[in-house]
């Protein structure tokens, strides 16, 4: 039986679907300095020549990661919160969410590059631009009404979920489950200034 040869572009998809799967793996699980591009390269079953065709850097292969886990994210909170028409019945919803380990995962990753590139302004620049299109897509997804405007909401909606997910860490019992859908409930509470 013919197998069918992929072509060039196909096998440069297809190694670059392998070293994501594999970075996202030993990134979550080790963090960004304990993993190697050479632990990555193992991982997916290439070279480390490989990881630097595809991606040039390790920072250009967590930078492509953080951007497909945040389209992965987005996505999921857009089939949830879909169904609901109102900013409640939105903030209702993202409230029973239980919280996920692979978003601690991601968040703790998240941090430990930010810490890493703030030292280093060119690699700042290419996470602000990443961070930027993480909160437009957030921005999309902002319920109608609230006393925020759209891009002010996404900004405080991830200042708050990055600073309870670290809260969390620390004292898992200490930090409510509804937390989040109260702080969302008052700030969509329609803004008096904004009426009439």
């Amino acid at each position: 039986m013919a197998t069918t040869r992929l072509t060039r572009p196909e096998r440069a998809a297809v190694t670059r679907r392998e070293l994501l799967d594999a970075a996202q793996l030993r990134f979550f699980r080790d963090g960004y300095h304990a993993t190697s591009l050479d632990d990555i390269a193992d991982e997916a079953g290439y070279t480390k020549g490989a990881v630097y065709g595809t991606f040039k850097s390790k920072a250009g292969l967590f930078l492509a990661l953080f951007d497909e886990v945040v389209e992965r994210r987005v996505e999921e909170i857009r089939r949830l919160l879909a169904p609901h028409e109102d900013g409640a019945a939105k903030a209702a919803a993202l409230a029973v969410q239980p919280v996920d380990e692979r978003n601690t995962q991601f968040l703790l990753l998240a941090i430990e590059f930010w810490v890493h590139a703030a030292r280093d302004p060119a690699l700042l620049d290419a996470f602000a631009d990443a961070y930027r299109r993480l909160r437009h897509r957030l921005a999309e997804l902002a319920p109608a009404g609230g006393a925020f405007d759209d891009q002010r909401w996404a900004i405080v909606t991830l200042a708050l979920s990055n600073g309870l997910a670290l809260e969390r860490l620390v004292d898992p019992d200490g930090v409510p489950d509804d937390l989040m859908a109260s702080v969302q409930a008052r700030m969509l509470a329609p803004d008096p200034r904004r009426a009439g």
